[in-house]
Protein backbone atom coordinates (compact mmCIF):
# COMPACT_ATOMS: atom_id res chain seq x y z
CA UNK A 1 0.00 0.00 0.00
CA UNK A 2 2.86 2.31 0.80
CA UNK A 3 4.41 1.77 -2.66
CA UNK A 4 1.17 2.88 -4.33
CA UNK A 5 1.09 6.06 -2.23
CA UNK A 6 4.70 6.86 -3.15
CA UNK A 7 3.95 6.16 -6.82
CA UNK A 8 0.89 8.44 -6.87
CA UNK A 9 2.75 11.17 -4.96
CA UNK A 10 5.67 10.92 -7.44
CA UNK A 11 3.27 11.04 -10.38
CA UNK A 12 1.55 14.16 -9.02
CA UNK A 13 4.90 15.78 -8.27
CA UNK A 14 6.17 14.97 -11.81
CA UNK A 15 3.07 16.43 -13.47
CA UNK A 16 3.34 19.56 -11.32
CA UNK A 17 7.05 19.95 -12.14
CA UNK A 18 6.34 19.53 -15.88
CA UNK A 19 3.61 22.19 -15.68
CA UNK A 20 6.02 24.64 -13.99
CA UNK A 21 8.73 24.06 -16.62
CA UNK A 22 6.20 24.48 -19.46
CA UNK A 23 4.94 27.75 -17.95
CA UNK A 24 8.47 29.11 -17.67
CA UNK A 25 9.22 28.10 -21.26
CA UNK A 26 5.99 29.64 -22.63
CA UNK A 27 6.51 32.90 -20.75
CA UNK A 28 10.11 33.11 -21.92
CA UNK A 29 9.06 32.37 -25.50
CA UNK A 30 6.33 35.03 -25.37
CA UNK A 31 8.80 37.54 -23.96
CA UNK A 32 11.22 36.85 -26.81
CA UNK A 33 8.45 37.26 -29.39
CA UNK A 34 7.31 40.53 -27.79
CA UNK A 35 10.88 41.89 -27.83
CA UNK A 36 11.30 40.91 -31.47
CA UNK A 37 7.98 42.57 -32.30
CA UNK A 38 9.12 45.81 -30.63
CA UNK A 39 12.42 45.72 -32.51
CA UNK A 40 10.64 45.19 -35.81
CA UNK A 41 8.25 48.09 -35.13
CA UNK A 42 11.21 50.36 -34.34
CA UNK A 43 12.91 49.23 -37.55
CA UNK A 44 9.79 50.02 -39.61
CA UNK A 45 9.52 53.48 -38.00
CA UNK A 46 13.19 54.13 -38.74
CA UNK A 47 12.75 53.08 -42.37
CA UNK A 48 9.65 55.27 -42.69
CA UNK A 49 11.59 58.25 -41.38
CA UNK A 50 14.32 57.76 -43.97
CA UNK A 51 11.90 57.64 -46.90
CA UNK A 52 11.71 60.88 -48.82
CA UNK A 53 8.52 62.96 -48.41
CA UNK A 54 7.77 62.48 -52.10
CA UNK A 55 7.61 58.71 -51.83
CA UNK A 56 5.41 58.92 -48.73
CA UNK A 57 2.77 60.94 -50.54
CA UNK A 58 2.77 58.87 -53.72
CA UNK A 59 -0.13 56.49 -53.93
CA UNK A 60 0.67 53.01 -55.04
CA UNK A 61 -2.17 52.76 -57.53
CA UNK A 62 -1.80 53.05 -61.26
CA UNK A 63 -2.46 56.59 -62.43
CA UNK A 64 -5.57 57.24 -64.50
CA UNK A 65 -4.69 59.23 -67.65
CA UNK A 66 -6.40 62.59 -67.88
CA UNK A 67 -8.66 63.14 -70.91
CA UNK A 68 -6.54 66.00 -72.28
CA UNK A 69 -3.30 63.99 -71.99
CA UNK A 70 -2.20 61.60 -74.68
CA UNK A 71 -0.75 58.29 -73.56
CA UNK A 72 2.98 57.97 -74.03
CA UNK A 73 4.01 56.15 -77.20
CA UNK A 74 5.03 52.56 -76.75
CA UNK A 75 8.79 52.16 -76.56
CA UNK A 76 10.39 50.73 -79.64
CA UNK A 77 11.61 47.22 -79.07
CA UNK A 78 15.34 46.78 -79.02
CA UNK A 79 16.85 44.26 -81.39
CA UNK A 80 17.11 40.89 -79.76
CA UNK A 81 20.53 40.38 -78.31
CA UNK A 82 22.01 36.95 -78.51
CA UNK A 83 22.40 35.41 -75.13
CA UNK A 84 25.97 34.32 -74.42
CA UNK A 85 26.43 30.62 -74.89
CA UNK A 86 26.50 28.59 -71.76
CA UNK A 87 29.39 26.25 -71.21
CA UNK A 88 28.96 22.93 -69.47
CA UNK A 89 30.49 23.82 -66.13
CA UNK A 90 30.09 20.21 -65.00
CA UNK A 91 33.17 19.37 -67.08
CA UNK A 92 35.18 20.88 -64.24
CA UNK A 93 36.02 18.02 -61.90
CA UNK A 94 34.14 18.49 -58.63
CA UNK A 95 31.33 20.65 -60.07
CA UNK A 96 28.00 18.88 -60.20
CA UNK A 97 24.50 19.92 -61.28
CA UNK A 98 23.74 21.68 -57.99
CA UNK A 99 26.92 23.75 -58.05
CA UNK A 100 26.34 24.54 -61.73
CA UNK A 101 22.87 25.88 -60.91
CA UNK A 102 24.33 28.05 -58.14
CA UNK A 103 26.94 29.42 -60.53
CA UNK A 104 24.38 30.10 -63.26
CA UNK A 105 22.15 31.87 -60.76
CA UNK A 106 25.11 34.09 -59.85
CA UNK A 107 25.62 34.94 -63.54
CA UNK A 108 28.55 32.62 -64.19
CA UNK A 109 27.73 30.73 -67.39
CA UNK A 110 31.03 30.35 -69.22
CA UNK A 111 34.49 29.10 -68.41
CA UNK A 112 35.83 32.61 -69.03
CA UNK A 113 33.51 34.09 -66.39
CA UNK A 114 34.37 31.27 -64.01
CA UNK A 115 38.11 31.79 -64.48
CA UNK A 116 37.78 35.50 -63.60
CA UNK A 117 36.33 34.71 -60.15
CA UNK A 118 38.46 35.07 -57.07
CA UNK A 119 38.64 32.30 -54.51
CA UNK A 120 36.56 34.35 -52.07
CA UNK A 121 33.84 35.03 -54.67
CA UNK A 122 33.68 31.34 -55.56
CA UNK A 123 33.40 30.38 -51.90
CA UNK A 124 30.55 32.86 -51.44
CA UNK A 125 28.67 31.62 -54.51
CA UNK A 126 29.06 27.92 -53.80
CA UNK A 127 28.97 28.15 -50.03
CA UNK A 128 32.31 26.41 -49.64
CA UNK A 129 33.92 26.51 -46.25
CA UNK A 130 37.14 28.39 -45.75
CA UNK A 131 38.93 25.07 -45.33
CA UNK A 132 38.36 24.13 -48.98
CA UNK A 133 40.43 26.95 -50.47
CA UNK A 134 42.51 24.42 -52.39
CA UNK A 135 39.49 22.96 -54.15
CA UNK A 136 38.24 26.46 -55.03
CA UNK A 137 41.66 27.28 -56.50
CA UNK A 138 41.58 23.96 -58.34
CA UNK A 139 38.15 24.79 -59.83
CA UNK A 140 39.41 28.17 -61.05
CA UNK A 141 42.54 26.60 -62.54
CA UNK A 142 40.48 24.01 -64.40
CA UNK A 143 38.15 26.75 -65.68
CA UNK A 144 41.14 28.73 -67.00
CA UNK A 145 42.41 25.65 -68.83
CA UNK A 146 38.99 24.95 -70.36
CA UNK A 147 38.61 28.60 -71.39
CA UNK A 148 42.01 28.49 -73.12
CA UNK A 149 41.09 25.26 -74.93
CA UNK A 150 37.81 26.82 -76.04
CA UNK A 151 39.53 29.91 -77.49
CA UNK A 152 42.04 27.77 -79.40
CA UNK A 153 39.22 26.09 -81.31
Amino acid sequence: MRAIKVFILGLIFGVYLKWIIDEIYVRDNLRMIANENIQLRDRVKLLDQHRSPETRSVQRTTPVPQPDQRPAPAPTPKPAQRAPRKDDLKKIRGIGPVMEKKLNAAGVNTYEQFSRLTTQQLQNILGLSKRVVQSADNFITQAKQLAQQKTKR
